[in-house]
């Protein structure tokens, strides 16, 4: 198979997962609140707009990239028992994955500018708007931007998730259970450490803090520029794809 026909196999299987997320992020947000609303007799303090200020359509579609880009293992057993190969399964894989953030991350800085910030008087709506719009005053370079940094975010996320799911199809199944329950204990204590340092005035020269002040753009004016997130989402997703393609080259078929 070309990777043009690996790229429209995948894509179209995967493309409809899109519509179950925003269906299942709009069941979590709005109807089942509203349904405990009215099971707990306090409908009259119920607002549709405090729940959707609340809820992060760009944060729920990181999560459903980086899981589809996880749990790739079957489309690869498929296609590689079908004549694909590796090379190729990875060509397609990073193509369906950069169509799918196109098309949601469209999606969700539409819906943010369009209808989310009229009807909650400009409230941020994912980490750009939060952070980095006050660095420009023009509001189409920051739309500019905010499309940059949230596409290149998706993609680091995507990559990483891919990165995982290669890695643990090098160890058994035991092993693989292990490390996904090692693995968020370790991570989760090296970010408390990291959220600690930031607040704690006795870390707050560490390297630890400079690093991420450097990463996220920190300035001592108060404004944080967003180029150096961007050029830290760069560097990071090249060294991830390198890893991506090493990791893909040994990437094993399991024996069922």
């Amino acid at each position: 198979m070309k990777t043009k026909q690996v790229i429209k196999y995948l894509f179209k299987k995967q493309l409809p997962l899109i519509g179950v997320v925003y269906l299942t992020l709009i069941a979590l947000i709005i109807i089942l609140p509203f349904l405990l609303s009215v099971i707990s007799g306090t409908l009259s303090s119920f607002s549709i707009v405090d729940q959707l200020r609340g809820g992060s359509v760009s944060a729920v579609f990181g999560f459903y990239i980086f899981v589809i880009s996880t749990l790739s293992y079957e489309n690869f057993k498929f296609l590689i028992q079908n004549g694909v190969s590796r090379s190729t399964f990875f060509e397609a894989q990073l193509s369906v994955n950069g169509l799918l953030i196109l098309i949601g991350n469209t999606f969700n800085l539409l819906y943010g500018y369009l209808f989310l910030s009229p009807i909650t008087d400009n409230a941020p709506f994912n980490l750009f708007t939060r952070v980095y719009d006050t660095y420009f005053s023009n509001p189409l370079v920051n739309g500019v931007l905010n499309f940059v940094m949230s596409a290149l975010m998706l993609a680091v996320g995507s990559l990483l998730g891919m990165v995982i799911g290669s890695f643990l199809t090098l160890f058994s199944k035991v092993a693989q259970r292990l490390i996904l329950i090692i693995a968020p204990i370790t991570g989760g204590v090296v970010l408390l450490f990291i959220f600690k340092a930031m607040i704690d005035y006795r870390f707050r020269m560490s390297w630890v803090v400079n690093f991420a002040k450097l990463v996220l753009g920190y300035q001592s004016s108060g404004a944080y520029n967003p180029f150096a997130l961007i050029i830290s989402l760069i560097i990071f997703g090249a060294i991830l794809i390198v890893v991506t393609r090493f990791l893909f080259a040994r990437k094993q078929l399991k024996r069922d």
